[in-house]
């Protein structure tokens, strides 16, 4: 074969492998404008989203089941049922790079990771760390799972990079002075990491403040904003916008990050008809928003069903 035939054939396999890898990773169309959710006591509240097979889940503060739902479609199966799973609530919900799902047990006080089949991998009780906590959210690192917690002063660490996960460690406590948390109502929330993975952005509901925590050093710093994004709930990073799901203000936000992301912008909230929206997975040029309703749980005014997880168009 001459050089110029070596070349035609390699550009052939380059132009092959392209089209096989824009197949494979091209987006998935996000067909409905709301997704279903059944059960009148499901109450969802956390969200993870698969760009590869266009599946998200959806979990149950109610009943602690976890669904998978067709983004094309909108059918809904049970990925993994709370009964069966010791699991009668939770929270934040982040899919790894071995499709494991990682899940954040609430005021449960626990922490478990699901198999790709939904079967349970392992399960971490807190309790020798905390009496009771509140287990809410959960971001990965090329190597750690790192979880807020709403009720106490520290964050969570494990080790994600085998096939076995590590133990359990409490990473980080801080104090008063350093993340003041109020007596009462949700505290550290929403967890989000940057793209170089030096710094975790945390968001307090209570105080509507957002921090930034050193990954290596854990030095922290509060993050200046030109005005508080109040009962923020879940966070999505996007290189330095970073945009917050407001759960009572029931529309989402972007903050405009300086390249230190030691000061912020609020800009103008978006996303229309969301009911106390918790959180949210991004897919494509849309969030997938959680209508948790969480404020309709506890009190006489009962939740506009069927629950539901919303499409908005990021601007």
């Amino acid at each position: 074969m001459n050089r110029y035939s070596a070349l035609v054939g390699l550009c052939l396999v380059w132009l092959l492998g392209a089209c096989v890898k824009d197949h494979v990773d091209g987006p998935i169309e996000v067909s409905l404008e709301r997704y279903p959710i059944p059960g009148d006591n499901f109450f969802p509240e956390g969200i993870a989203y698969d760009s590869t097979t266009g599946f998200f889940y959806v979990g149950s503060i109610g009943t602690g089941d976890i669904l998978k739902v067709n983004v094309q479609t909108g059918q809904t199966s049970l990925f993994s049922a709370g009964a069966s799973s010791n699991r009668p609530t939770c929270n934040g919900l982040k899919l790894d790079r071995k499709g494991r799902l990682w899940v954040c047990g609430g005021t449960q006080n626990k922490i478990q990771v699901l198999n790709p089949d939904g079967s349970l991998l392992k399960n971490w009780n807190l309790t020798s760390f905390a009496t009771t906590g509140f287990v809410n959210d959960v971001i990965l690192s090329d190597r750690y799972a790192y979880f807020t917690d709403s009720q106490n002063q520290h964050l969570y660490r494990i080790d994600v990079s085998t096939d076995q996960p590590g133990e359990v460690e409490e990473w980080l406590t801080f104090t008063q002075d350093q993340i003041p948390f109020a007596t009462t109502g949700v505290n550290a929330n929403g967890i989000e990491l940057s793209d170089d993975q030096k710094y975790l952005i945390v968001v307090v509901s209570t105080s509507g403040k957002l921090y930034r925590i050193d990954t290596a050093t854990k030095a922290i710093a509060e993050i200046q904003l030109n005005t508080p994004v109040m009962a923020g709930d879940g966070l999505w990073l996007d290189r330095h916008l970073l945009y917050v799901s407001r759960n009572a203000v029931n529309q989402l936000f972007p903050v405009t990050l300086s390249t230190d992301y030691l000061q912020g912008t609020v800009g103008a909230g978006f996303g229309e008809n969301l009911l106390f929206n918790t959180t949210m997975a991004k897919a494509g040029p849309y969030f997938l928003v959680v209508n948790g309703q969480l404020n309709r749980r506890m009190g006489s005014t009962p939740p506009v069903l069927p629950f539901t997880v919303s499409r908005v168009r990021i601007p």
